[in-house]
């Protein structure tokens, strides 16, 4: 791996640090100065999709790389999970949606739940017409304000943050992802755990929707 190509590419695509992950990961276990590393599936997988996703890019859009906060948004989203399903909402547009813990995941804890949440709160937003430029996601899981607004994650994870990066560059929406405590995000938190009636009562004439996640959004199950 070239240090100054690497450093170049994600100067121009910055989106594109999570491909990298896997090769970090291999690297940070290497006492040796220069010794050779042996690429597995994974860094080869993400190699491929990092080549693939700036042959695709349309390219890089000058004026649209600024700074912006929440007074700037256009949509706004409200994300939560339980031990029983997931859930986000959009108060403005009178719309939720909720649906059931998957079965199979890379990693059955909370945390890649509320992951998952969020990027499925992208893949929705990503759908609609006239499509959203910047969007802003609530949630009360302080690891996944990081890890988004970061870009970087655990491996387990990586496979979220990826499919994110392909929404989001497919798509010139402009993600941000803040906290808010558990005590104020109390719609998407009667969702997720289908207290349909509760939420209803707490937004008057909100329209609940049920879903299935994509099962190509649930990662590479070893």
């Amino acid at each position: 791996m070239n240090p100054g190509v690497d450093q170049l590419g994600l100067n121009t695509y910055p989106l594109c640090r999570p491909a990298l992950q896997s090769a970090y990961t291999k690297i940070s276990r290497k006492q040796i100065s220069h010794a050779q590393v042996y690429l597995n599936q994974s860094i080869i997988c993400d190699f491929h999709w990092l080549a693939g996703t700036i042959e695709e890019s349309d390219g890089i859009h000058i004026l649209e790389a600024i700074e912006w906060d929440r007074l700037d948004v256009n949509l706004i989203v409200y994300s939560d999970v339980s031990l029983k399903g997931l859930g986000f909402c959009i108060p403005d547009r009178l719309l939720g949606f909720c649906a059931s813990t998957p079965d199979e995941c890379p990693c059955p804890m909370i945390f890649y739940f509320e992951a998952l949440a969020i990027m499925l709160a992208i893949l929705w937003a990503s759908s609609l017409s006239p499509l959203t430029h910047r969007l802003l996601i609530y949630t009360d899981s302080l690891n996944c304000v990081e890890m988004f607004n970061s870009l970087s994650a655990e491996d387990s994870f990586n496979e979220l943050l990826l499919f994110s990066v392909c929404i989001l560059m497919s798509t010139n929406i402009l993600l941000c992802v803040f906290h808010i405590p558990g005590v104020d995000n109390v719609i998407a938190d009667a969702l997720s755990p289908h207290l349909l009636g509760s939420a209803a009562q707490l937004l008057p004439g909100l329209q609940i929707h049920h879903f299935q996640p994509p099962h190509i959004v649930l990662g590479r199950v070893e």
